[in-house]
């Protein structure tokens, strides 16, 4: 189980964007989000004004995907993760986020949190790991 949470990680830290999925008032949501991670947790940033910070408020279940488009079945690989999606409080945990998304998004360079801009944290409950380079069909799931 530990080499496929290995490779859950080194998939995320190899991407950049993400599919997210909330919902509000019972309407499911999805939004194009662009995240660092630390191991299998997701964070980006966003204002505390849109539709996923409210969302995310109301509820904070969320799920999302990461993968590569192909045009090529046996070539799918992955993933699919249900979590809970929360604000970061902590200015050191905000702090140290806020420079890896920097890093990894140069055009952020100039993103400060403030009362408009928040940090959102996702911690993954269960995830759903789909490789067909592995063979047609091969998913694995594994819980947090």
């Amino acid at each position: 189980m530990e080499d496929i949470k290995e490779e859950i990680v080194n998939y995320l830290s190899k991407r950049k964007f993400m599919t997210l999925a909330t919902t509000q008032k019972d309407k499911p949501l999805t939004h194009p989000v662009a995240y660092v991670n630390k191991g299998p947790i997701l964070y980006f940033s966003t204002s505390n004004q849109t539709r996923k910070a409210r969302s995310i408020k109301e509820n904070p279940n969320v799920a999302f995907s990461v993968y590569e488009r192909t045009e090529h079945l046996d070539e799918i690989i992955n993933i699919q993760m249900e979590g809970e999606a929360t604000i970061v409080a902590n200015k050191e945990e905000t702090e140290e986020i806020l420079e890896m998304l920097k890093l990894k998004f140069p055009t952020m360079a100039d993103l400060t949190i403030d009362s408009d801009n928040i940090i959102i944290k996702i911690t993954p409950k269960i995830c759903h790991f789909t490789d067909y380079t592995k063979g047609f069909g091969y998913r694995e799931r594994v819980e947090y």
